[in-house]
C-alpha cells in the first residue's frame, strides 16, 4: 500500500487549506440519515442567500399565480413540507409554479422551491408531485448547498496551495489541469450523486407521512427514463442515473411504507394534476431552462440535478438511498427533479396570493442552495 509523506511542503499547504476552511465549520447530522456533515453557515445566512436567488431567479420567469392548477400544487406543496422536522418546520416555505417547459424543479436555502410546468405531465398524479416535492425538501432539510459552499472553500484552498507549490514546476499548467479534473471527478462529482440520492431517500419518507403513496416515487422516475435519451458516462454524471435511482427508491420502501401506514390521512395517489390548465409556456422559455435549484456558491439546487462544482448538489456519499457523509462544492444548484434522460439531481407552503407558498408554513433551509443564481437546467 502507497503512503502519502505528509512532509512533502505540497501536501503540507494542502492540508493547511482544509484546517483554515473546514476548522471553523460546525459538524451537524443529517436528520433520518444520521450522516456527519460539516458546514460553514448559519441557517439564517443560508436563508438570506436562497430569498436572494430565489428573487433573481423568479424576476426571468413566468410564475402562475393563481387557479386551479395552481392551488392543486400549494396544497400538496404543504402537505410535504409539514413533514419536515425541526427545525426547518419553522421556516417560511415558498413554492412557486413556473410556467417553462423544462421539466425540472428546484429548492433553494430558506424553503424556497420552483417547479416548472413542464415537469407536471411526468408527474401524472398528486403522488408524483409529492415524490419530487419531497426531494426538494430533503435538499433543505440536508442542507446540501451549504455543505457545497464548505467544500467549495476547502478545495479551493487546496487548489491555491497547489498552485504555490507548483509555481516553479514546468509542469505547472498542465498539473493543476490535472487537478482541477481530479477534484472535480473525485470529489464534486460523487457527492452530487449521493446527495441526490440522500434527497431522494428524504423525500420518501416526507411524501409517505403526507399520505402519498410511496411507490410513486420510482414510478416517476421510470416515466423520466421513458422521455428518451440515453444517460451520462456515470462517472461523468452529475447525478445518479435513473435506473439507480430507482433501484434504491425499490430497496427503500418497507422504510416508506412504514411511514406511510402511520399517516393519519391516506391519499393514495391522488387526483391526476391539472395539466390541462397549464398555459402556453412564454415564447423564449423552453426546456433549455430549468436546471437549478437551490443553490450554493450562487446558484440553485434543483431538482432536475443538483450540482456541485458548477453541477449539481449532493454531498456525501450515499448508501441505501441515503446519503453518506461527505461535502460537496458547486456553483449552481441542487435540484430534484432530473433531465428526462438519465441525470437528475439538488430543499411547503401552499397560498393563492400569488405564489405557491405557505404563509407561514413549516419548512426547511437548504437541496439545496443558496445563492443568487438561475437554477436552470435539467436536473
Amino acid at each position: 500500500m502507497s503512503t502519502i509523506d505528509v512532509r512533502h511542503p505540497l501536501v503540507a499547504l494542502g492540508a493547511l487549506g482544509l484546517t483554515l476552511a473546514l476548522g471553523f465549520s460546525a459538524c451537524n447530522k443529517v436528520p433520518y440519515t444520521g450522516r456527519s456533515q460539516v458546514v460553514a453557515l448559519s441557517l439564517d445566512a443560508e436563508a438570506q442567500l436562497g430569498a436572494d436567488a430565489f428573487t433573481e431567479i423568479l424576476a426571468a420567469e413566468t410564475v402562475i399565480p393563481s387557479g386551479d392548477l395552481h392551488s392543486q400544487v400549494a396544497t400538496v406543496a404543504s402537505g410535504v413540507a409539514d413533514r419536515a422536522p425541526a427545525p426547518f418546520n419553522g421556516l417560511t416555505w415558498d413554492f412557486q409554479l413556473i410556467n417553462n417547459e423544462a421539466v425540472n424543479a428546484f429548492a433553494l436555502p430558506g424553503g424556497k422551491v420552483g417547479v416548472y410546468t413542464g415537469i407536471l405531465p411526468v408527474l401524472s398524479n398528486e403522488a408524483g408531485l409529492a415524490s419530487v416535492l419531497g426531494h426538494e425538501v430533503g435538499h433543505v432539510v440536508a442542507r446540501h448547498s451549504a455543505e457545497r459552499i464548505t467544500g467549495m472553500l476547502a478545495l479551493q484552498s487546496a487548489l491555491t496551495a497547489a498552485d504555490i507549490g507548483l509555481s516553479n514546476t514546468e509542469l505547472h499548467d498542465e498539473l493543476m489541469g490535472l487537478l482541477g479534473l481530479g477534484a472535480t471527478v473525485g470529489v464534486v462529482l460523487p457527492f452530487s450523486r449521493a446527495n441526490e440520492l440522500e434527497s431522494d431517500y428524504l423525500g420518501g419518507i416526507f411524501m409517505a407521512k403526507a399520505g402519498f403513496e410511496p411507490n410513486e416515487s420510482w414510478a416517476v422516475w421510470e416515466r423520466m427514463s421513458a422521455l428518451g435519451g440515453g444517460s451520462p458516462i456515470a462517472i461523468f454524471s452529475t447525478h445518479p442515473s435513473n435506473a439507480k435511482r430507482i433501484e434504491r427508491l425499490k430497496e427503500e420502501q418497507p422504510t416508506f411504507q412504514k411511514y406511510y401506514r402511520s399517516a393519519k390521512t391516506k391519499n393514495g395517489r391522488g387526483a391526476d394534476l391539472r395539466i390541462d390548465l397549464v398555459p402556453a409556456a412564454p415564447q423564449g422559455q423552453g426546456a433549455t431552462k430549468g436546471d437549478g435549484g437551490s443553490s450554493s456558491g450562487g446558484k440553485g439546487d434543483s431538482d432536475g440535478g443538483t450540482t456541485s462544482g458548477g453541477q449539481g448538489d449532493d454531498s456525501g456519499s450515499s448508501s441505501g438511498g441515503k446519503g453518506d457523509s461527505g461535502s460537496s462544492s458547486g456553483g449552481k444548484g441542487e435540484s430534484a427533479t432530473s433531465n428526462a434522460t438519465d441525470s437528475g439531481t439538488t430543499d411547503s407552503g401552499s397560498t393563492d396570493s400569488g405564489s405557491t407558498s405557505k404563509p407561514s408554513t413549516k419548512g426547511e433551509s437548504d437541496s439545496s442552495g443558496s445563492g443568487s443564481s438561475k437554477g436552470r437546467g435539467r436536473r
